[in-house]
C-alpha cells in the first residue's frame, strides 16, 4: 500500500482504517466512546490496539491525538505500523500498544484542545500540580479580549495586537501564551483544574495494559514544528538524565532539546512520568516526534480558531474558513508530506523498539 492510504480526512475514516489494519494484524483491539459527537453528529471514540503478549514486560506505547487535530498524522502512522506488524519481529517479552486519537474531539472539530478547552499535553503534566502562569499572560489575554473580538472593528483589533507587539515583542508574547495557565478556562493554553476526560481514559487503559510491564518506551506523535515533512525527536528530560541519554542513543544522537525556541517551551518535569503513579515500579523512557509543516509566521492567527470555538460559531462560513486554515497548518494532507512523515515515523518507531529491547535486556 502507498503511504497515503494510511491517512484519513475525517475521524470516522481514521477509525475505520485503524480497525481494519488491527484486524489484518490480528491485534487485540478495544474502543472507548467519547461522550460527545463530531460536527456531523458522528460518534467519537478512542481506539486501542495491542501487538504482542498481554504479559509482555517491555512495551512501546505510541500515542496519537494528544493535541487533537495533530492526531491525523499520528493516526496514519499508527495504521501504517499495523500494516507492517510482521516486520517488527516482536520477541515474546515485547509488545506494541497503540492508543489512537486519545483526544478524538480535537481532530473532529479542528482543535488542538479537547471539548473543555483543555490542552491535554499540559494536563498530563500539571493536572495535580498547577504551575504559576507567566505574569504577562493575563495582560495579554485582557488586551486581546477574544470574547468581544467581532464586536470591535478590524482596525481596533489590529491596533491592540500592534501595541502588545511594540511593548513586548512577539517572542515574549508567544512564550507567555505557550506556558499556559489554570485559572482562565476559556482562555488559550488552558491546563484544566484536574484530570480531564482523555487523561482518565488513558489511565484506565494503561493500568490494565501495562500490568506486567517493567520497561516502557513512549512515542507521542505531534505536528506543527520543524521543517516541512521532517520529524524532530524531542526528549523533555534534561541532558545527562539516563532517560534523555537513552533516547539520544536509540536515535543515534538525532534529538532536539526543547526550550531553545519560544514555540516549544521546556517543562520542569518528564511529560510521561505520571504513568509511574499508575504502574508502580515501571521504568519509562519517553520521546516526542514533531513533524514540521509550514512557517509558523504564516499562522500567527491561531487565536481566531480559539475565538470561534469559545465565543463564536465554528460552523459559520468564517468559522469554517478559519478552521480549515488552522487544520491545514497541523495536517497539510499532501502526498509528499504524508510520504515523508510515514517514512520517518516508521524509522523512529523501529529505532525506539530496538532501543527498548536492548534496554530491557541490559537491565
Amino acid at each position: 500500500m502507498s503511504a497515503a492510504a494510511f491517512f484519513s480526512s475525517t475521524v470516522p475514516e481514521a477509525d475505520s482504517k485503524f480497525a481494519a489494519a488491527a484486524a489484518l494484524a490480528h491485534a487485540a483491539r478495544e474502543t472507548i466512546p467519547h461522550p460527545l459527537k463530531g460536527p456531523r453528529g458522528e460518534p467519537l471514540q478512542v481506539s486501542v490496539a495491542r501487538l504482542g503478549s498481554a504479559r509482555a514486560t517491555r512495551v512501546l506505547l505510541v500515542l496519537s491525538g494528544t493535541h487533537g487535530v495533530e492526531g491525523f498524522a499520528g493516526a496514519g502512522i499508527q495504521t501504517g505500523l499495523l500494516h507492517h506488524a510482521r516486520s517488527m519481529q516482536l520477541c515474546p517479552e515485547t509488545a506494541v500498544l497503540l492508543v489512537h486519537l486519545i483526544n478524538p474531539w480535537g481532530p473532529a472539530w479542528d482543535r488542538r484542545e479537547d471539548h473543555e478547552n483543555i490542552d491535554l499535553f499540559r494536563n498530563f503534566l500539571y493536572a495535580h500540580d498547577p504551575i504559576t502562569p507567566d505574569p504577562l499572560f493575563d495582560e495579554i489575554d485582557d488586551a486581546m479580549d477574544l470574547a468581544n473580538l467581532e464586536r470591535r472593528s478590524a482596525q481596533e483589533n489590529e491596533s491592540r495586537r500592534e501595541k502588545l507587539l511594540a511593548k513586548y515583542g512577539q517572542a515574549r508574547i508567544i512564550a507567555a501564551i505557550r506556558r499556559g495557565q489554570h485559572h482562565r478556562p476559556r482562555a488559550m493554553t488552558y491546563h484544566g483544574q484536574g484530570p480531564c476526560w482523555s487523561r482518565n481514559v488513558l489511565e484506565q487503559v494503561l493500568r490494565r495494559e501495562l500490568a506486567c510491564c517493567s520497561h516502557l518506551a513512549v512515542l507521542d506523535i505531534h505536528t506543527g514544528f520543524g521543517k516541512y515533512g521532517e520529524g524532530l525527536v524531542m526528549a523533555y528530560d534534561p541532558p545527562g538524565d539516563p532517560r534523555y541519554e537513552r533516547v539520544k542513543q536509540w536515535l543515534d544522537g538525532d534529538i532536539y532539546t526543547p526550550g531553545g525556541d519560544f514555540d516549544i517551551p521546556a517543562h520542569a518535569k518528564s511529560p510521561y512520568g505520571f504513568i509511574a503513579d499508575w504502574v508502580p515500579g515501571i521504568e519509562i523512557t519517553a520521546a516526542i516526534v514533531e513533524f514540521g509543516t509550514f512557517d509558523p509566521e504564516e499562522t500567527r492567527d491561531h487565536h481566531l480558531n480559539h475565538y470561534f470555538h469559545l465565543y463564536g460559531d465554528p460552523r459559520s462560513p468564517e468559522g469554517l474558513k478559519v478552521g480549515a486554515r488552522y487544520r491545514r497548518y497541523f495536517y497539510p494532507e499532501e502526498r509528499q508530506w504524508m510520504d515523508a512523515i510515514w517514512t520517518r515515523g516508521l524509522d523512529v518507531s523501529r529505532r525506539m523498539l530496538r532501543g527498548l529491547t536492548a534496554w530491557a535486556d541490559e537491565a
